[in-house]
This record gives C-alpha cells, sequence and structure tokens, in this order.
C-alpha cells in the first residue's frame, strides 16, 4: 500500500490538468455553439433578404447551401423556443392548430401552412429535427417536418387565434424578414 500514497507535488507531477485532445476534440464535436458563431453571419444574411413565402425562404437557403438543420438550429436559439416547448406543441397539437394549419398574418396578408408531419408519432425532440449537436455535424436538406417547425418558430405569433399567438409570442422572427435594420436590433441583444 505504500506504493500507492502520494503527495500534492507526486499526484499533479503525474496528473493531466487538462482534457487530453481527443476529448477537447470530442467535446467540440458536440458542442453546438462554435458552429452557430461560425455560421452565424450567413444565418443572418439569409434573414435580410426580402422573401415573400415560407418556400421561398426555404428555395433561398437551399440555394445558398446552408444546411436545413442549422438553420433551423439557428431559428430556436434565436427564437428561444426550444425542444421542450417544441414537445408541448407537438402534445397539444389539435388545441394549437385544430385544422391541421396555421392561419397568420404576415405582410399584410392571411397566409396558411397546412402542416405536413406534425404532430409526430412518438416525441418530437432535436435529434428528430436533425438539430442535436451530433447530427448538425450532418448537412440535411429541408423535408415537411422541418418546414412544419420553421413556420410555427417564424410566424406562430403572428396566428389569427389570439390563445395561439400569445402562448407563441417568442415565434416572431417572421416579422423581420427581409428587414436588416429591424433584424439587427433584433438580434444583437440576442446574440451579444
Amino acid at each position: 500500500m505504500a506504493n500507492y500514497k502520494r503527495d500534492i507535488e507526486q499526484l499533479k507531477s503525474k496528473a493531466s490538468m487538462f482534457w487530453p485532445e481527443e476529448f477537447s476534440q470530442k467535446q467540440s464535436e458536440l458542442s453546438v455553439i462554435p458552429k452557430l458563431l461560425e455560421t452565424q453571419d450567413q444565418f443572418i444574411a439569409i434573414l435580410s433578404v426580402g422573401v415573400s413565402s415560407l418556400e421561398g425562404l426555404c428555395k433561398l437557403i437551399e440555394s445558398s447551401t446552408f444546411p436545413a438543420n442549422l438553420f433551423l438550429k439557428h431559428l430556436v436559439v434565436l427564437s428561444d423556443f426550444g425542444g421542450e416547448m417544441l414537445q408541448r406543441v407537438d402534445t397539444q397539437f389539435t388545441w394549437f392548430f385544430p385544422e391541421d394549419s396555421l392561419e397568420y398574418i404576415w405582410q399584410g396578408r392571411t397566409r396558411i401552412h397546412k402542416f405536413r408531419k406534425l404532430p409526430v408519432s412518438g416525441t418530437l425532440n432535436n435529434d428528430k429535427l436533425g438539430i442535436s449537436g451530433k447530427k448538425l455535424l450532418r448537412i440535411e436538406p429541408f423535408d415537411d417536418l422541418k418546414k412544419d417547425v420553421m413556420a410555427i418558430l417564424l410566424f406562430g405569433s403572428m396566428s389569427i387565434d389570439d390563445e395561439t399567438a400569445r402562448i407563441l409570442s417568442k415565434c416572431e422572427i417572421g416579422n423581420y424578414l427581409g428587414e436588416p435594420d429591424k433584424l439587427e436590433k433584433y438580434i444583437c441583444p440576442v446574440f451579444f
């Protein structure tokens, strides 16, 4: 047993004071913050372009080669409406959207987004959306589920149903699409 007793100095001389390089690399792969910071300017540039529809925004994103899952993750972070709240919306879907659609007012017109994949079977989570740490390393294109969630995050606060709009009040980013000055004022307090 005498061989196993060491004082502090002996332990310090043998100990690793920082994570080994492979652990640091693995952690950086799982952390989404560096990826979001690295792509923030491109995300803001896309939001600054004027579009006339959700489909137009999706086409713009796809033509920019910006991954749909990464764009969705930016929206989740910016709106502060993450996994837990999206799960609540999904589990209470028929209460929020009894007609299986989001009817909202945007750019002075009433619009309708007909949901194609919501509600999901099972649990709506970051993995299903492709926005968890590991999945963000992969490029995922738009699918109907991502478009459905994007519609909620962008236009939920503009719902013509007052109670839905109140509960989804954080989902207001659509108000700033194509308006760089407003967008900058909205985003800067969140990111900085």
